[in-house]
């Protein structure tokens, strides 16, 4: 690539190439050949290493391109410190299939929902169409709120859960490294029906701030609206250093044998309401 050249390798969904489509033509539409001097798909169609990588050279433009992508496309993936040169290498061992496409009428002809000569599998509606999206049956979600201090004992509780088929969100599992924590926590609290407190030391003096957090959004929900539900779960606190809107809520006691008992009566209770 000359020096006066700017190059982007741009992520595309492999399995959602109709959605992907009007993206593509965009891009080659608003940019003539004099500034986008290059634009090559590479597909990779190992099914356990599905890749749709657009590599585009610019000779021009640049910070018109950069507006552009950040302002109408800010969810795009770019595929950093991965460049044309080691794509090119691996097709020597037939890693990817290579498509140039110039013009939006190239992305009609290659990048097809069916398979063709450069992709072997369709898009994935195409599959669920054939053989059936998975069905969740039970849309009833039990929110656990906690202190990450607690963690060992909530382990034991979803564990619980889950042997029962109760649907819980927990942070451990629902959140991935890279995502958004309060991105998460908050769509995780709009979904769910029924909120586990667990009630602790570390719980009341959590220094993030999100178990109180948590804790205000159901007293507010449950003031609002008497159908929504939570239990709190008394971890180690005694009856006093229970926060007093609190106090008015009869708890389960953790250190009862029968407590995971009690917890499960209670969702089933509030689930058979709904």
């Amino acid at each position: 690539m000359k020096e006066d050249q700017r190059s982007y390798l741009i992520e595309l969904d492999y399995g959602n190439r109709k959605g992907e489509r009007d993206f593509v033509k965009d891009i080659l539409s608003r940019y003539d050949k004099n500034t986008l001097v290059g634009s090559i798909l590479f597909v990779n169609n190992n099914p356990y290493h599905f890749e749709l990588l657009w590599f585009l050279n610019f000779e021009k433009d640049f910070e018109d391109v950069d507006r552009y992508l950040a302002s109408k496309y800010p969810t795009t993936k770019r595929a950093y410190n991965r460049f044309v040169t080691d794509l090119m290498a691996s097709m020597d061992n037939k890693s990817y299939n290579l498509i140039s496409v110039s013009t939006p009428e190239d992305v009609d002809v290659y990048m097809t929902s069916k398979t063709n000569d450069y992709f072997t599998f369709s898009d994935r509606e195409l599959f669920f169409e054939m053989w059936g999206k998975p069905v969740t049956l039970d849309n009833f979600t039990v929110f656990l709120s906690h202190s990450s201090k607690d963690k060992e004992f909530v382990d034991e509780v979803f564990n619980e859960l889950q042997k029962s088929e109760i649907k819980a969100w927990y942070d451990k599992e629902e959140i991935i490294a890279g995502e958004s924590v309060t991105d998460n926590i908050n769509n995780g609290l709009q979904k769910s029906n029924f909120g586990l407190i667990f009630l602790s030391k570390s719980f009341l003096n959590g220094q993030s701030g999100w178990t109180i957090a948590e804790a205000n959004f159901f007293m507010q929900q449950r003031m609002r609206d008497a159908s929504k539900k939570f239990v709190i779960v008394n971890i180690d606190l005694p009856h006093n250093e229970i926060p007093p809107l609190m106090q008015d809520y009869r708890y389960i006691d953790a250190s009862d044998d029968g407590f995971m008992v009690d917890i499960k009566k209670a969702i089933n209770h509030h689930q058979r309401r709904i």
